[in-house]
């Protein structure tokens, strides 16, 4: 099984009135905090223990990467949507997928797992023979493919290559990208309570880093370009119909396979 994961996060309000000077309302509050931290760092991106999770989407695909659904996991709390997750890794020790979950989700993740006493023995087991898990062969392997496939690693060549965002790649290669919303919107819909639109943000993201995740198996040779169109086609029929993302990734994946032809 393969999980093509991402995660969107905002300011934790709890930690940020603790080591902020604030006022004013959460999203206020919030707001006061990103500027505050980007005049003395020329970012608004906090450091990983200040992002709350409030979505954590998956394309899931079987071993050989066919598109099985996209979906968000599950609760109405960030330890849920956290629990869930975990458990899933746990029980099913798929191979992940991610651009730049190795640098960004999974810490954060972990970090906020233990803020709720959540375990996760799977993401940290390295002998486990019915697996093939070895010391060199697991999820924290940097360079080992098997566990946890980091497309922002492997295609900046470790590091060596910086600046690589994956909606610049995107547009690069036609596949959609950001379209409707961004990442620096998410907090402010939250606050807004549309957490429905940040969950179909979510799942387009990891939409789209499939989707490349299948250009790099295909330049890797582990897709054929038969391979690459029967995946398409099989995405077209299982995908779904009824998301604000739906007719701009199914108008690509017909373009695709037109041009693949």
């Amino acid at each position: 099984m393969i999980c093509v994961f991402d995660c969107e996060t905002i300011p934790d309000i709890e930690l940020v009135r603790k080591t902020f000077d604030v006022e004013g309302d959460d999203y206020e509050a919030s707001m006061q905090a990103l500027a505050q931290f980007q005049s003395q760092n020329s970012t608004t991106f906090l450091p990983h223990p200040y992002h709350k999770v409030v979505a954590i989407s998956a394309v899931f695909a079987d071993d050989l990467g066919h598109f099985i659904k996209v979906g968000t996991f599950p609760g109405e709390s960030e330890k849920e949507m956290i629990e869930e997750f975990l458990r899933y890794l746990d029980r099913s020790n798929p191979k992940l997928v991610s651009y730049n979950g190795r640098g960004f989700d999974l810490p954060m993740l972990f970090l906020r797992a233990i803020k709720y006493n959540l375990s996760c023995p799977a993401y940290f087991e390295q002998d486990n023979v019915e697996l093939n898990k070895t010391k060199w062969e697991n999820y924290r392997s940097r360079y080992s493919e098997q566990f946890h496939l980091d497309l922002l690693d492997v295609l900046g060549n470790y590091g060596a290559v910086r600046s690589l965002k994956l909606d610049t790649l995107c547009q690069m290669v036609g596949i959609p990208g950001k379209f409707d919303v961004s990442g620096d919107q998410v907090m402010e819909l939250y606050y807004k309570n549309e957490k429905e639109k940040i969950k179909e943000y979510c799942e387009s993201d990891v939409i789209n880093t499939y989707l490349l995740f299948l250009k790099y198996e295909l330049l890797k040779g582990n897709l054929t370009h038969t391979d690459y169109r029967a995946i398409l086609a099989r995405m077209q029929e299982k995908f779904p119909q009824d998301k604000s993302y739906s007719q701009i990734f199914l108008d690509f994946l017909q373009k695709e396979i037109d041009d693949s032809n």
